[in-house]
């Protein structure tokens, strides 16, 4: 039986390095690709050369994804049962003084990497048995979070589009999920946090998330458990982590205002 394998984008750190050590672990192929190249030389030494492999990738770059795709087939032997689209970039603050290269940046990464990363798949993931088309969206794309205006809209149009391709992929066999994270520890929600805070992730992060709940704080081995769990359910399109995040989708489907307040609250509520 061949090898399956996984093509992860933003795969030198956080949620999609811990991803791939999750399908190294079951005997998978994996892919690590990330615009951050001294990440990825870091990551490649803990693993075996013969199952993982490693490329610098801006998933902006049409071409750059397309000669990345080559060196995947050439690796995993002309399979690709996940495509897992992870890379993404967060910056917050007003919309009104976010500087548009900001927000073109946003929109290149977010979700244009994610349309440009799709495309250069879809031969490899018709050309494979129950493939599944897997992109990170957030908890964000539930209702939009004031500060992250950018961010909330490349988010959503992430979950539309999973929404739409798993209509317009279904007929090649290629299966479409995403994952919703809420406040998953990794380096870019810590530099974020910290950043916004000014101060250390510990004192201005910890101290404001609650201990239940849609925005614990949880961490990024949960992102590698519901993309596993995505390749074997081949029902479910959203993947809530933690599940939680998924009751605003539902309380906003009868009330959209009370959807709203729980968010405020989250958001603004006294430190």
């Amino acid at each position: 039986m061949p090898h399956r394998a996984i093509f992860i984008t933003g795969g030198a750190g956080g949620m999609g390095l811990e991803t791939g050590r999750l399908f190294l672990k079951a005997g998978w192929r994996v892919g690590l690709f990330d615009v951050d190249q001294a990440a990825l030389q870091a990551a490649e030494k803990e693993f075996d050369a013969g199952q993982v492999m490693t490329r610098a990738l801006d998933v902006t770059d049409e071409s750059d994804f397309a000669a990345a795709m080559e060196a995947f087939s050439d690796f995993s032997d002309g399979r690709m049962d996940i495509l897992f689209n992870n890379a993404g970039i967060a910056p917050g603050g007003l919309l009104e003084e976010m500087p548009t290269q900001t927000i073109r940046a946003v929109i290149d990464v977010n979700i244009l990497g994610v349309i440009h990363g799709i495309r250069a798949a879809l031969p490899l993931m018709k050309a494979t048995d129950n493939a599944l088309c897997m992109s990170t969206s957030s908890s964000v794309a539930t209702f939009g979070h004031a500060m992250r205006a950018v961010y909330t809209a490349s988010k959503f149009a992430v979950k539309g589009l999973t929404e739409a391709l798993s209509l317009e992929l279904e007929s090649y066999g290629i299966r479409t999920a995403d994952v919703l994270p809420g406040c998953i520890d990794t380096p870019m929600l810590r530099a974020e946090s910290a950043k916004g805070a000014g101060r250390p992730f510990q004192l201005s992060m910890l101290d404001r998330l609650p201990k239940q709940g849609a925005y614990r704080l949880m961490p990024a081995t949960a992102i590698a458990e519901a993309v596993w769990a995505a390749y074997h359910d081949s029902d479910q399109i959203h993947f809530y982590v933690p599940e939680e995040v998924g009751d605003t989708d539902k309380i906003k489907a009868t009330d959209i205002q009370a959807a709203r307040s729980e968010i405020k609250d989250f958001l603004f509520r006294p430190r």
